[in-house]
Order: structure tokens, then C-alpha cells, then sequence
């Protein structure tokens, strides 16, 4: 038994034997394999583009064949074709190269290895599978052309880009926006970078770069300023430029064109302001036609409104209040169905029916309402005809209450070399608080109330706060007498009166050195002329000064020296004192550019400015245009000591023929009318105007007269915009034929206007008449030589020179004229009537 088990056991061992000498098939053994692979190979990454490939599990002896295949084979390189197993494992590096081309973003990348046995035989292909190839974004900028503009503007769209450094950089890039409230308005920029701004703000444009966890960023900066956003109709002839926010003082009427559906462009008479400036409201000389576009512009935004002017179907009174003893404007409106504003296209007469006035009366000539005492009422009914069709009547019914003045919310403080009041309503005012050490000024003030109107307070007194720097005379016309000793800055006190109310205004006042010629700057740097000039043209630059403070300079007693730098010197250019103008003339002048420095001195300051004068010869067979020529656009019909009286108030029109754009001569007028708020005038403007159309007749050129003289009287034309309809005689294709052509001037006075001063409601005599009480109650400032000559009483049809008083007897004046002497040229004395409103009640002695 015991044998048999030791045979069993021999058996059994020497199966274990033959069975561990067996060597382990291929099928037992691991598979070759890759150590790592990539999804994303790098240009510029951490590995700086070079990454090995590892093969584990090999055979010694056993040989690797790689290739590398798919879209982005080109930009990836091995380092071995083949390489040989010493170990169980064998390397190869592979390098990317994008050579710097966008094209590679993204391309596939497959390393392939096929291993062969000894014996040459293939044993396995391996593959690493898709890998991309990308390049790290270093550096992000923002690049735009609307970096370089000083605002954008809301509801424009600019496109923004970002630029990577490489350029074919493979990050995530976006974009994010902050304002300067710190909230985010990522939402107006899209993801290609299109930002749309939809208000005003400074803003942040933020562009991220980001490659796997690395980021980059770059940020720009912009502001976002005013900004029309919208146009409407707000009247049958007023229209409505809506801003972002307040377009007061940056804007004027000139800053806008209108055009109608067929492309001219609509004539702008004046422009208004809402009360928080963000409406600028166009008036325009004529209505707007009713279902027609109009297209209204700033110069960067424009907006299209369809244009409603019904027939009027409403009325409504508008004023509620009155100050007290000011006569205020009782303003209406006349509204059709859509609730335009017509009155301007349906003008009609007003009548007033059922007044209860406590304590007052209504002026219905003025349109004006007059109460003495707070609280009282005025009811009335206000009764519109149309002035075309009589049957065509609207009413409303009113009630106004009288209130006590409002307390100043604009007032102005400034002051002059002039002792005469200012002209605050003039397009160029602004206060003056700066005067020079040693100069002798006047100091004017003027309060506003809430409505714009002007409080007449019964006093004003100014104070300095240092009399040693800035001394003050107080007068009793509310103009003080400054002294301006040495250089400082001093408070001023004004302390307004208006009866038992009183009101005190703080002001800064700068007293600094005496100012000089530091600079001047001319209209045009360059004006195109024509060989062909009539005798007598001129073109004019207009010269303007500023000191070393960058104020205006006015210029007087300079000297000028007129310097030609042109290769062939040609003397048209003069320089004209007196009205601080270059003055061009080149009649019968060659062609060519002509260069120019003018020189002006004034004590020891220099200063210089160039020119140029380019005088061309018009073509023959140029296109052929037409224009109107007016020698006074704007003209100021103020009077002075350097007045002309005989030219002063000339206009004169003439209509321009252009070859080619350039003047060729003068054509025949056949008619001229001239309009102003649709009454027709007559050549000497200071007539009375019809309305009835008047042809001024004819002639190469037409002179307008807004100021005339009879004997010592000069009367002024109305101030305002006229404009001046003409045909002429123009060439076409067919031969010659009358033609048509419109344009605009403007009559301005800057001459002080006076005013009127209540001094007593009581006379301190017995008056005759109604003028001797005006003259012995009431005060005429603001002038010098002014005189009251005539009065209206209202409610009379006398002349109040003829209007007898007895003793005690009240009269309200509803009007007084007043008479002031002007010395002008050659020290002659003329004598300028004005008509002032008064409305005030005075009683006899």
C-alpha cells in the first residue's frame, strides 16, 4: 500500500515539473499600452508644445513603428519614426508647431504605433486617440474705432474686437460690460462684440481670454454722453428733439436740420427748451403739412415723425396764476382731434366774455390779465374765431388766481464797463464776474421768477466782503458803481427788496490782473473766392481775441501787419480796425492760392493767426446754380457812436450764379416780397407791414432799409426772422426762365432798451394831464437822454397828452412812449422811440 502511494506521489511531481518549464502564452501576458494620452496639445503650454508618448508592456527586442495622422498632421511632428524595446517600455516625443496659423485651432492630432515582434511580425497597433491642437492665449487687447471717439451715442451699435496674442490663439473669449454705478450691462453686447449703449454712462468693456484655467483679460473705457433718442411733432409748427438728458446750452437751432418727405429742408425760426432741457423744441416759419414724414436730425442721430395738423376742435386756457401788480400773458391753445397744437395754422381772433376781475382787469389787446391783491380771483370765458372760417368758434372757461411774486429761481449777476443794462436776452450773454485791478465797472442784477418773468424788486443793494479789493458804490437805480483795487476774490451780498419781503444772493467776484493780447483766432483758415468778383464785392474773416485768461479780448487801438508768404504776391487782403475783419477783394485777380499772417499789436502783445485766400476761375460750361446773397444776415440795428445812419440799416440782395461751383456773376431780379410772422413788408422794413402780398420790384441788386430818419426821429425796423422770396431769371437747357428761390436774415438789436420803474402809485403834484403823471410817478433806467413823451390810458381812445385829469382822479397807464437821444457818426442826434407796457394804476395829487 505504501508503494503505491510513493508511485502516486512521483507521478504528481513530475507533472508539477513539466507543467512550470512550460513558458506563459501571449494571450496570458499584459497588452501592450500607451502610459498617457492627450485630448489637447498646447503650441505654447506648459509642456511648451512638446509631448512624449509612452508605450508600457513590450517584449525586449520588440519593434515600434509611429506615424501620426488626421487634419492636423501638418503642424505635428515625431521625434523617431521607429524606435526598439530594451525594457518593457519604449518613448517617442511629439512636437506642435502651428506656425503661427489660425487654421490649426482645433485640428486632430492621432498618434499611431504598430509593434512588430522580432521576427518582424504585427503584434498590435495602438492609437492615442483624437487629441486637438490649440495655443494658449498670452495676451488679450480690445481693438474698436469707437475707442477713439470722445462719446458714444445711445441706440448706435459699434462693434468691438479683440485681438489675442498669438494671433491664432485657441481660448474661450467673451465679453462682459460694468457702468460706473456698478451695475452689469452685459446684455448690450453681444457675443461678436457688437455694443449697443441704451443710456448715458462711463462704461467698462471687459474682454476674457481663457485657455483651460489660465485667464486674460483687457479692459477699455468709454462714455456714453447725450443723445438724441427720439423726434415728435409737438405743434401744427413746433417739432421736438428728445435727449437723454438736458440739451440746454449745449445745442442751438443751427444744431439741427428738418427735412420734409420730398428732401428740402425746413427753414428752423427758434428753438426752446423744456423745463428739464431734455426737449428742444423747433419752431419752424411755416406749419407742417398733415400725413406727411419729416426727418429730423442733430448731425449724428435722426428720427422720422408722420406730421397731424386737423382742424381745431378744442381750446383750452393754460395760465392758473397771476403775481401780484404783474401783468401776466393769458396762454391758450388751440388743439385738433389728435391733440396737436394748430394755432399757428388756424390763426383767429380772441374775445373775452363774462370777466369777474377782483380787484383787477384784463388788457385784451395783450392778452394779459392784471390783479393787486393775493388771493383774489379772475374768472372769464375765452371766446377763438378762426380767422378763416367765422363760423369755426371755440370757448373755454377760466379762473386765475392771483399769488404773491415768486422768489428768484435764475438770477444774473455780472458786470460791465457800461453803465447801461445789459442785454440778457442776446444769444451770446453770459454773466461777467471776473474784472481787472484798476478798472472802474457797473454791477447789474436781474432775478427771474419761476415763469421766466423778471421781478421788479423794489431795491437791491450789493455788499463786498472785503472793500479793500472790490469797492462798491451803491445807486439808487439798482446799478452800483465798482472799484476793482487789487487782485482777490471777494463774496458779494445782494439784498433784493420787494415790499415787506426780503431776499439775499450770494456771487463770487474775481479781481485779477489787468488782461492782455494773448490770442486770436479767425472764422475761416481758408475762403474760396472767384476771379470773377463784381466791383465792389468783399468776403470778410472775422478776427476774434482772447487774454491769458481765455476770455474774450475786445480789441482797440491794435495795430495790424498783414504778412503775404505766397510764392507770387498778390496785395488782396486788408485788415479793417474798425470791425476787426480781414477784408478779401479779389476782382480781376488770377488764379491760385495765396497764403497770409496777420500780425496784431496792441500795447506790447503780439499775437498771430494764418489764412489762406484761394481764388479760382469758374468754368464756363460748369453746372449752372443759383443762390441768394445777403450782405447782412443778421444784422444789428443798434445805434452808436460809429453809426452811419444813411447805411447802417442796409440789406442788400442780390442773387449769385455758380459755374461749377464757383461764382460766375450777378443775375436780374424780376420780383422780391418779404415776409415776417405772415405779414408782408415793404422795402423800407420800418413801415407798417400788409397782408396782402407785396411785390418790392426789381433789379440787379435790392436794398432793404430796417432803420429811417425822418428829420431827428429814427424809427427801427421790428427785430425777428424775415424771409425774402425772389425770381430771377435763370439758365436751363431750354434757354432762360424765371426762377424762385428763398432765404432768411435777422434783424437783432443789442442797443439797451429801457425800462420802467414805478417810483410812487400817488403823484406828489397836481397833474393835467395823464403823461405829466407818468412822468411824475413813473422812472425811466437803463438808458442815459431818455424822456417820456406819450402815454395810453386804458380804456380810452385819447391820446394821454389830451387825456385831462381832475384832482384825485386815477387812471391805470396801460402804456407810456419813450424817447432817447443817440449821438452817432459825425455827432449827430437822433432820437429812438420806444413803446413799454406799464399796466399800473397811479392816482393824483
Amino acid at each position: 500500500m505504501f508503494d503505491k502511494i510513493k508511485r502516486v506521489l512521483a507521478v504528481l511531481c513530475a507533472l508539477a515539473l513539466v507543467i512550470t518549464m512550460v513558458p506563459v502564452s501571449a494571450e496570458a501576458a499584459a497588452k501592450p499600452k500607451f502610459a498617457k494620452t492627450y485630448s489637447s496639445l498646447y503650441e505654447n503650454g506648459d509642456k511648451g508644445g512638446v509631448y512624449t508618448y509612452t508605450i508600457k508592456n513590450l517584449t525586449k527586442g520588440q519593434k515600434v513603428k509611429w506615424t501620426v495622422t488626421g487634419t492636423g498632421k501638418s503642424y505635428a511632428k515625431l521625434k523617431k519614426t521607429t524606435t526598439t524595446a530594451t525594457k518593457t517600455s519604449v518613448s517617442n516625443t511629439l512636437t506642435i508647431n502651428t506656425k503661427g496659423k489660425t487654421a490649426a485651432k482645433n485640428k486632430i492630432v492621432n498618434v499611431t504605433a504598430k509593434i512588430y515582434s522580432k521576427a518582424g511580425k504585427l503584434v498590435s497597433t495602438l492609437s492615442s486617440g483624437n487629441a486637438k491642437i490649440k495655443v494658449k492665449t498670452t495676451k488679450i487687447e480690445i481693438v474698436s474705432d469707437a475707442l477713439s471717439q470722445e462719446r458714444l451715442y445711445i441706440g448706435e451699435s459699434y462693434q468691438f474686437q479683440y485681438k489675442l496674442t498669438p494671433a491664432n490663439g485657441t481660448s474661450t473669449n467673451t465679453w462682459s460690460v460694468s457702468c460706473s454705478d456698478g451695475s452689469d450691462v452685459s446684455s448690450a453686447m453681444t457675443k461678436t462684440g457688437v455694443f449697443t449703449p441704451e443710456k448715458e454712462g462711463t462704461y467698462t468693456i471687459t474682454a476674457t481670454a481663457k485657455s483651460g484655467s489660465a485667464k486674460r483679460t483687457a479692459q477699455a473705457t468709454v462714455v456714453v454722453g447725450r443723445t438724441m433718442t427720439a423726434a415728435k411733432q409737438v405743434a401744427a409748427d413746433k417739432a421736438a428733439a428728445v435727449f437723454s438728458s438736458s440739451a440746454r446750452d449745449q445745442v442751438d437751432k443751427d444744431s439741427f436740420t428738418l427735412y420734409n418727405a420730398a428732401g428740402a429742408k425746413v427753414e428752423i425760426k427758434n428753438i426752446a427748451f423744456s423745463g428739464d432741457g431734455t426737449e428742444a423744441i423747433l419752431t419752424t416759419y411755416s406749419c407742417f403739412e398733415d400725413g406727411k414724414t419729416y426727418r429730423l436730425t442733430d448731425g449724428v442721430m435722426e428720427y422720422s415723425f408722420i406730421a397731424r395738423v386737423g382742424k381745431p376742435a378744442q381750446m383750452k386756457v393754460l395760465t392758473t396764476e397771476t403775481t401780484v401788480a404783474k401783468a401776466t400773458t393769458i396762454e391758450y391753445g388751440i388743439y385738433d382731434a389728435n391733440g396737436i397744437e394748430v394755432s399757428a395754422k388756424y390763426p383767429g381772433t380772441i374775445r373775452y366774455e363774462e370777466p369777474k376781475i377782483t380787484n383787477g382787469y384784463i388788457i385784451e389787446e395783450k392778452n394779459q390779465i392784471y390783479m393787486t391783491s393775493e388771493g383774489d380771483t379772475g374768472t372769464f370765458k375765452m371766446v377763438y374765431t378762426s380767422q378763416d372760417d367765422p363760423t369755426l368758434v371755440l370757448s373755454a372757461s377760466a379762473q386765475i388766481t392771483c399769488v404773491a411774486a415768486s422768489i428768484a429761481t435764475e438770477t444774473n449777476l455780472t458786470l460791465t464797463t457800461e453803465e447801461a443794462v445789459p442785454n440778457y436776452d442776446a444769444a451770446d450773454y453770459k454773466d461777467n464776474r471776473k474784472v481787472a485791478a484798476g478798472g472802474n465797472y457797473y454791477m447789474h442784477f436781474r432775478a427771474l421768477d419761476t415763469d421766466g418773468g423778471v421781478l421788479k424788486y423794489d431795491s437791491v443793494e450789493y455788499e463786498s466782503s472785503d472793500p479793500d479789493t472790490l469797492l462798491i458804490n451803491n445807486r439808487e437805480n439798482g446799478i452800483a458803481k465798482v472799484t476793482a483795487i487789487k487782485k482777490g476774490t471777494v463774496k458779494i451780498l445782494v439784498t433784493a427788496r420787494y415790499g415787506k419781503q426780503t431776499h439775499a444772493y450770494s456771487y463770487e467776484v474775481s479781481v485779477v490782473d489787468q488782461p492782455y493780447l494773448s490770442g486770436i483766432t479767425a472764422d475761416k483758415s481758408v475762403v474760396y473766392t472767384s476771379s470773377r468778383m463784381a466791383y465792389g464785392d468783399r468776403e470778410y474773416i472775422k478776427i476774434t481775441a482772447v487774454d491769458q485768461y481765455g476770455e474774450a479780448f475786445a480789441l482797440k487801438d491794435e495795430t495790424a501787419q498783414i504778412v503775404d508768404n505766397s510764392v507770387y504776391k498778390a496785395d488782396i487782403v486788408t485788415y479793417d480796425a474798425a470791425t476787426d475783419r480781414i477784408v478779401v477783394n479779389t476782382y480781376g485777380r488770377i488764379a491760385g492760392t495765396y497764403n497770409y499772417t496777420l500780425t496784431l499789436t496792441c500795447g506790447t502783445q503780439k499775437a498771430q493767426v494764418n489764412f489762406t485766400i484761394v481764388v479760382q476761375t469758374p468754368p464756363e460750361n460748369g453746372t449752372v446754380s443759383y443762390n441768394i446773397v445777403i450782405d447782412n444776415p443778421e444784422l444789428d440795428i443798434a445805434l452808436t457812436k460809429d453809426s452811419d445812419i444813411s447805411t447802417c440799416g442796409d440789406i442788400n440782395i442780390r442773387v449769385a450764379e455758380y459755374r461749377g461751383g464757383v461764382f460766375y456773376g450777378y443775375v436780374y431780379i424780376s420780383s422780391v416780397k418779404v415776409m415776417k410772422d405772415n405779414l408782408y413788408y415793404y422795402a423800407d422794413l420800418t413801415q407798417t407791414p400788409s397782408e396782402k402780398e407785396v411785390d418790392l420790384g426789381s433789379g440787379d441788386k435790392f436794398t432793404l432799409k430796417a432803420l429811417s430818419l425822418n428829420g431827428t426821429v429814427c424809427t427801427k425796423a421790428p427785430t425777428g426772422n424775415y424771409i425774402v422770396t425772389v425770381r430771377f431769371y435763370a439758365q436751363n437747357s431750354s434757354g432762360t426762365s424765371i426762377a424762385t428761390a428763398s432765404s432768411a436774415f435777422k434783424i437783432k438789436d443789442t442797443q439797451a432798451a429801457p425800462e420802467v420803474t414805478v417810483v410812487r402809485s400817488k403823484a406828489t403834484a397836481t397833474c393835467k394831464n395823464a403823461v405829466e403823471l407818468a412822468k411824475n410817478c413813473l422812472s425811466v433806467t437803463g438808458v442815459e437822454n431818455a424822456e417820456i413823451t406819450e402815454c395810453v390810458v386804458t380804456g380810452s381812445q385819447t391820446a394821454g397828452s389830451s387825456y385831462t385829469l381832475g384832482a384825485g382822479e386815477a387812471v391805470n397807464i396801460k402804456s407810456i412812449t419813450v424817447q432817447v437821444k443817440t449821438t452817432i457818426n459825425g455827432g449827430k442826434t437822433v432820437v429812438s422811440s420806444y413803446t413799454i407796457p406799464v399796466g399800473k394804476t397811479l392816482k393824483n395829487a
